[in-house]
């Protein structure tokens, strides 16, 4: 018998899309598993996406409670990047999913979508959420020719190594109560010394900033590419220069 559904739970899913780590068994933050569980087993304001998703009635194929359709685990990818450029409003994110259910494609609740994310200036500076990428989750959404359900939305966050569905800083945001003034002063101050080309006290400024901070800031490696790369071209400058001369 083929099977009908994921042998994974949503929680396992979104566990492991969350950590990048299949064996590991780091927990789902609170915030994150009460936002699933509302949008995957409460069926109020859920019929016109639900269904599309949750399989209760599968013969012969051990199974969860609320279990998702076969090809369909993309979808709870997906509602974590929804749930999160929302500002974690699980009814808004509900809402949204209703109305990709209904329509095949989302018109007005995107507007909420797009205000919200630009409230979140600080948040999303520090984490290396990338304008463009959020842009191009809006334009998904947008299209009839993407489909929420079997598909993965890009991720709003800085691409790294592990790929453009990396959604993994948002373990952090949901467990830690994140200090983002704060990092985003001490921030700025590293990126005034490097325009002043003081590189020195700016590369001390962002270690300082690396050891306190509770999550990773991908903003803080950008700099120190950007400083290590003004290093490398000064000294091959002086280097030519030093050729000439002797």
């Amino acid at each position: 018998m083929s099977l009908e559904i994921e042998p994974l739970s949503f929680l396992e899913i979104a566990r492991r899309e969350l950590s990048n780590d299949v064996k590991g068994k780091e927990p789902l933050p609170e915030a994150i598993r009460g936002c699933l569980n509302t949008i995957f087993t409460k069926k109020a304001n859920a019929d016109l996406y639900r269904s599309k998703v949750i399989n209760e009635k599968v013969v012969g194929q051990k199974q969860n409670k609320h279990p998702i359709k076969l090809g369909k685990k993309n979808f709870v990818y997906n509602v974590l990047v929804i749930w999160y450029l929302l500002n974690s409003d699980t009814g808004k994110a509900k809402s949204l999913l209703q109305e990709y259910g209904k329509l095949g494609k989302c018109v007005d609740t995107l507007n909420e979508l797009i205000e919200l994310t630009k409230q979140q200036y600080l948040e999303f500076f520090c984490l290396g959420v990338v304008r463009e990428n959020v842009q191009q989750v809006i334009e998904c959404l947008k299209s009839s020719d993407f489909d929420l359900f079997t598909k993965k939305l890009p991720s709003p966050f800085l691409y790294n190594k592990t790929g453009k569905s990396d959604i993994s800083p948002m373990l952090s945001i949901y467990a830690e109560d994140i200090p983002w003034e704060s990092y985003m002063t001490q921030y700025q101050l590293a990126e005034d010394f490097f325009n002043n080309k003081n590189y020195v006290k700016a590369k001390e400024t962002l270690t300082h900033l690396e050891k306190v901070a509770v999550i990773r800031l991908p903003v803080i490696e950008a700099l120190n590419t950007k400083i290590s790369a003004v290093e490398t071209e000064t000294k091959e400058a002086w280097d030519y220069f030093q050729n000439i001369l002797n």
